[in-house]
């Protein structure tokens, strides 16, 4: 049986499924912390038209939405990761062996497919722990965040809600904001000065580090 994990039709999710059960082993011995791997998946690009409008391109071609649909960002990326490889490799391996496939190309036929049909599997999957990590969250944005320095991941203005990752403790949050005024962009700093539980986000203001 274990020969069939690591034939040519198997062998790039065979090694996935490795790098998952590895990257568990370290975290469950403490040598690598729970959210070391993870990412933020709000994606903004900003493209200028003739008409000086700025227009967001993830708006465009809907990826936040679609990253959002399959729960990238709500969770953590590891614990998405693991729900996406583990059906994915499931699935290819039985696939590959009842069919009788064993080189590369016609193990790509299938791995392609059972790629799609694993993340709607990992998006069932996690959907249960989107509302924990969301209850965390609100937990710990609840804290004192007057004055919190952090940076910004959409850019934001008066009118335009945007996100910005803060330190609170030893959780790393990403926040919705708008400005005091003006507009901050994509990697600059900002303080929180209002965090009045009435809006659904951050009122900052532009932080210049000295």
């Amino acid at each position: 049986m274990i020969h069939i994990f690591f034939q040519a039709s198997n062998i790039f999710v065979t090694l996935l499924f490795f790098v998952i059960l590895l990257y568990w082993l370290v975290v469950l011995f403490g040598v690598l912390d729970f959210d070391t791997f993870d990412f933020d998946f709000d994606i903004e690009v900003d493209a200028d038209v003739d008409v000086d409008a700025d227009v967001d391109s993830s708006n465009i071609f809907g990826l936040n939405k679609v990253l959002h649909f399959f729960n990238l960002g709500r969770i953590p990326f590891m614990i998405f990761m693991t729900f996406l490889v583990l059906p994915w490799w499931f699935g290819t391996v039985i696939v590959n062996n009842w069919f009788g496939f064993t080189g590369f190309l016609s193990g790509l036929m299938v791995m392609l497919p059972m790629l799609i049909v694993s993340l709607f599997a990992a998006k069932l999957l996690t959907t249960p722990f989107v509302k924990i990590f969301e209850a965390l969250d609100k937990e710990d944005s609840q804290r004192d965040v007057l004055g919190t320095i952090g940076t910004v991941r959409m850019s934001a203005s008066e009118l335009k809600t945007g996100q910005a990752e803060f330190k609170l403790g030893n959780a790393y949050l990403s926040l919705k904001i708008r400005t005091k005024e003006g507009t901050v962009k994509i990697g600059e700093k900002v303080m929180i000065v209002n965090d009045s539980k009435k809006d659904d986000f951050y009122e900052v203001e532009q932080h210049f580090e000295i």
